[in-house]
């Protein structure tokens, strides 16, 4: 059932987009106004966006939608009426108050280090190739005994992955023109936005708006200090 996709750049750039908040309100803006998605309550003024980046440390890093999401399987982009049966079965696994609010927070959107991706209920794995180029493999992670649920996780899985998607073409794209500029000698990128406003919670983490580049600094310096040893 998974796919993969070649894309003529760093496989270090999939991770940088994959939690990467701020290029959502610009590059995927024809996908939010023509399809009713779970994105479109990010893609406003920055001042409503609701999301937050997170640095886990250790180079895994995440978008948390959660906090933007108001309504039960926003993140799936649908209703509790369009699976009543998973919301049963969840009522009855959890009890209904804890049930309502998993159904809420949703799946993670994060990258664990160094390239492995979840993605909602898609599992992603960036597999280089060669200094300019790398495969993309992906799957749905459908559940046992929901059919009403991967019937839809299917479906939006299809919409988001693979060249004729509606989001990765869209990545990919900025991806490998990016991957040609830096190739014209201009190898440095500002990763600046938002320093000012991180915050580190108590377990450590380091926290800021969905728009600031907070996680892929995380990454970087991971990265940076697996490569030194």
């Amino acid at each position: 059932m998974g796919s993969e996709m070649c894309i003529r750049d760093s496989w270090k750039m999939l991770p940088e987009n994959d939690t990467d908040g701020y290029h959502v309100n610009f590059t995927h803006r024809s996908f939010v106004e023509a399809i009713d998605s779970q994105y479109n309550d990010f893609v406003n003024e920055e001042e409503t966006i609701e999301g937050v980046v997170i640095d886990w440390g250790m180079g895994h890093t995440e978008i948390d939608f959660s906090k933007g999401y108001k309504e039960p399987l926003k993140w799936l982009g649908v209703s509790e009426s369009r699976v009543p049966e998973y919301v049963e079965a969840m009522k009855a696994s959890y009890g209904e108050e804890e049930a309502m609010e998993r159904l809420r927070v949703g799946p993670p959107h994060a990258c664990i280090f160094p390239n492995l991706f979840l993605g909602e209920m898609n599992i992603v794995i960036f597999q280089p190739e060669a200094v300019g180029g790398c495969v993309q493999w992906h799957t749905p992670m459908l559940l046992k005994g929901a059919e009403q649920l991967n019937y839809r996780l299917l479906r939006q899985s299809e919409g988001a992955m693979g060249p004729a998607s509606f989001l990765v073409a869209d990545d990919a794209t900025i991806a490998q023109l990016t991957q040609r500029t830096l190739e014209q000698g201009q190898p440095w990128c500002d990763l600046s936005r938002g320093m000012g406003r991180e915050v580190e919670e108590p377990n450590g983490n380091l926290v800021s708006h969905m728009t600031d580049e907070t996680n892929n600094r995380g990454f970087w310096k991971h990265y940076k200090k697996v490569m030194e040893g």
